[in-house]
């Protein structure tokens, strides 16, 4: 079992979803706790970028990283709508990357 830790990022579109499609929300919903409850045993899990996995539920996409410190922890940053562009990916990545120093210093 592993502990999530979700981003601001992720956060804003939950809250979105949460007024505009509560279907879609329960699916990801459902994403992430698949994601809790057995990481490597779900479906549409893609490794984008060494330690960057993607999720695909619905048309969107969920970006997480595994904590290397914290071998139990998760993180969620980003909950968006289905782009798949290189260009967005290396977006994110960069962000990712940005935020995971400043919380592992």
């Amino acid at each position: 079992m592993y502990n999530l830790e979700i981003h601001k990022k992720a956060k804003e579109t939950l809250d979105y979803l949460k007024k505009k499609n509560k279907d879609i929300l329960l699916s990801i919903i459902n994403s992430l706790d698949e994601i809790i409850k057995k990481w490597f045993e779900v479906s549409n899990v893609k490794n984008i970028w060494d330690w960057i996995f993607r999720k695909r539920t619905w048309r969107y996409r969920i970006l997480m990283t595994k904590d290397k410190k914290e071998l139990n922890k998760i993180h969620i940053w980003i909950i968006e709508l289905e782009k798949d562009t290189k260009k967005d990916y290396k977006k994110w990545k960069i962000h990712i990357i940005k935020n995971l120093s400043i919380i592992q210093n």
